[in-house]
């Protein structure tokens, strides 16, 4: 698998998870089905989404190149690192994309508070000696990005499975079901919820 494929697979994972959070609490109605069981735990499972989702889009779509210690240097698996790495397979269609995924990176401000609330664990910050960082993710917008980001990439893989005469792709061109996880995850908990009332 080509470093490429690996980032598309996660930007997959990261679409289907958006969708999942999105479709448990979005609304009033589900997110009263899920706290039926144990609000401390839709809590939990929130807060969990929510950062898995805040720290995978930072990683994928605003970290740079690489990090550097003192015995070692690692590189990013991110669109910045890919983005340079095939820059000659970016035509002037796939760059446009890019352009976009800038412009809403730019109004996201997912990156402090990635590195300030959830990465870094700043002291100033979680004391309320500074003020707490605020991201702007919305379902729509996070979507947007990630399609834009999966489309760029993805045009950018073909260009190299043609110049290396790969017959099939590892990957699925993104038209896939993503949604209705978290509405068939509902539906479970409520026929659990149904079965363990009459059987008591």
């Amino acid at each position: 698998m080509l470093d490429i494929d690996r980032f598309i697979v996660e930007l997959d994972r990261l679409t289907t998870a958006v969708y999942f959070y999105d479709e448990i609490y979005g609304e009033q109605e589900t997110i009263k089905i899920i706290s039926g069981l144990s609000s401390e735990a839709t809590r939990i499972i929130q807060r969990s989404l929510h950062n898995d989702i805040v720290m995978s889009l930072a990683r994928l779509l605003y970290d740079g190149e690489n990090y550097k210690t003192s015995e070692a240097t690692y590189e990013y698996l991110s669109q910045y690192h890919l983005a340079k790495k095939y820059a000659s397979y970016i035509d002037h269609g796939l760059q446009n994309h890019r352009d976009e995924i800038a412009e809403i990176k730019a109004s996201l401000n997912v990156k402090d508070y990635r590195d300030l609330v959830l990465a870094h664990n700043d002291k100033a910050t979680l004391t309320g000696e500074n003020d707490h960082p605020k991201h702007n993710l919305e379902t729509e917008v996070l979507l947007r990005i990630l399609r834009l980001s999966r489309t760029l990439f993805f045009g950018v893989r073909l260009k190299l499975a043609k110049e290396r005469g790969e017959q099939s792709l590892p990957i699925t061109d993104g038209n896939v079901h993503r949604n209705g996880v978290g509405t068939n995850f509902l539906k479970n908990i409520e026929n659990i919820t149904r079965q363990a009332r009459v059987t008591r």
